[in-house]
């Protein structure tokens, strides 16, 4: 805990299963906010991500980020994070989705 208090983070013990005990707090400069508004899309929604600041964990970061998500099925998430300015290699995976809605799934998205 105190390890972790001393590199500004926030620590906050759970009974969870696998949650973190120890991340960035909201108002970190690092990591990414919402550049704006979300877009509702036809399998989830769509949003731009924008890089907080300058100060950068692994170097190379790009800002924007594209968050798509996507209802899959009443158990199953999906979310694809993407350059939009630059194409590069994705695994061809294909998964069936039968997708659902918002109202179907048994999780909720909060952005």
């Amino acid at each position: 805990q105190a390890a972790c208090e001393a590199r500004g983070c926030t620590w906050c013990a759970t009974d969870v299963a696998n949650a973190p005990w120890c991340f960035f707090p909201e108002d970190s400069p690092y990591g990414y906010s919402l550049g704006g508004s979300t877009e509702k899309t036809a399998k989830g929604w769509r949003a731009t991500l924008n890089k907080r600041q300058a100060l950068s964990l692994f170097g190379n970061d790009i800002s924007p980020v594209i968050l798509e998500v996507e209802f899959q099925t009443k158990d199953r998430l999906r979310f694809r994070l993407y350059d939009p300015n630059r194409q590069r290699f994705e695994v061809p995976l294909k998964i069936d989705s039968p997708g659902v809605t918002a109202d179907e799934a048994s999780y909720d998205v909060e952005f």
